[in-house]
């Protein structure tokens, strides 16, 4: 009978929770057919309002000094957590005014030129340690810009007698975008590696390995190392996506892990937009952004492999006695009391041993 009465509170539990979902789905798509109600060109063909001139000339002279840029995972990388937390990983909170945006997008406004140059010369950035898109905005800014990320790549195993500019910047320009490159010529045959920036395109994978010819048919196998890179996908190299949503690995997409680089028009990615959205900021996730990044900042020519040493979220260690009873006035009682029992076992068991007339000569001599 107890079994039966237990079945039947749970398949009640289980109804209970079907209607609620079926509630919050419900009240979803009643908000998305609202929002699509007031999506009509009523007042369009108005006449067109002038702003001031004053006013808009101002509104320019503000917003001058802009970063626009997207995440590379959208459901991986909260945008409110990135308005948030990535002044402050700068060390221009209070300074710098982020917003989101249409197409989930932010913008940064800096108050200068001189803040906005430091955070494009200090990056490539990341947040949720997968990369950041971020780009400087002008009002002829082509959006197909939010496709690239500037990357500082060391380039390894080019010969030293092949070794100039010549050469690097022909090997830069195979692989992609070429911005610039650091390489002293009286130093040349003494590194290790000469460091090139490219503008690389998200939607291409990354190349960690290639062979070029530097005489014909004799392969040369050069190395890449990426500076400052933060998750991507280690069975094809994209940042698009982690190893386990991998086409590759899965035969297709993940069902969360579609395309999320949309305009928004959608309505279910602007549901999805304004849930994420709503969501509030956890501010550890966001410490330990800032800890992070603290420490890349603070050794810019380290190699990214050193990631180990990078400061974790804790800097102190916590038992979980003491962490769940810390204050407790029942821990301690509890703890006095399972001493005392200790204490009282070990009592009564010398008591008996004495009683019996054994000791611990007589025990050695029977174990002879």
């Amino acid at each position: 009978m107890a079994t039966i009465k237990a079945i039947a509170n749970r398949l009640g539990f289980l109804k209970i929770l079907q209607f609620l979902a079926t509630i919050l789905v419900v009240e979803e798509m009643s908000e998305g057919l609202r929002r699509s109600i007031q999506d009509i060109n009523l007042g369009c063909n108005d006449a067109p309002f002038v702003l001031p001139r004053e006013v808009v000339r101002q509104a320019e002279e503000e917003n001058r000094f802009i970063i626009i840029g997207r995440p590379v995972m959208p459901r991986r990388q909260n945008l409110r957590a990135i308005v948030a937390s990535m002044p402050r990983i700068w060390g221009l909170e209070g300074i710098v005014r982020g917003r989101i945006i249409e197409g989930r997008r932010f913008q940064f406004v800096f108050p200068s030129e001189e803040a906005l140059e430091m955070v494009m010369r200090r990056g490539p950035w990341a947040f949720a340690e997968r990369m950041l898109v971020l780009q400087r905005w002008t009002p002829l800014m082509d959006l197909e810009m939010l496709n690239f990320i500037p990357f500082w790549i060391q380039i390894r195993g080019i010969p030293l007698q092949f070794m100039n500019r010549e050469v690097i910047v022909h090997i830069a320009r195979e692989m992609g975008q070429y911005i610039q490159m650091e390489y002293n010529e009286e130093l040349g045959g003494r590194l290790e590696f000469v460091r090139i920036r490219l503008n690389w395109n998200v939607s291409h994978p990354l190349k960690f390995q290639r062979n070029f010819q530097f005489t014909p048919g004799v392969n040369t196998l050069l190395k890449f190392q990426y500076e400052r890179l933060r998750g991507f996908c280690e069975v094809c190299g994209m940042i698009t996506h982690d190893t386990g949503a991998c086409v590759i690995n899965n035969g297709g997409p993940a069902p969360d892990d579609g395309n999320d680089d949309s305009d928004g028009e959608d309505d279910m990615d602007e549901e999805e937009d304004m849930a994420e959205e709503d969501q509030e900021v956890d501010p550890v996730q966001a410490e330990y952004e800032h800890n992070a990044v603290t420490v890349e900042t603070e050794n810019v020519d380290e190699e990214v492999w050193n990631d180990p040493y990078r400061e974790t979220l804790y800097s102190v260690d916590y038992y979980p006695v003491e962490m769940l009873n810390a204050d407790s006035s029942i821990g301690r009682m509890n703890q006095k009391r399972k001493n005392w029992l200790q204490d009282a076992d070990g009592n009564t068991l010398k008591f008996n041993n004495i009683e019996a007339g054994e000791s611990s000569r007589g025990n050695e001599s029977k174990r002879q």
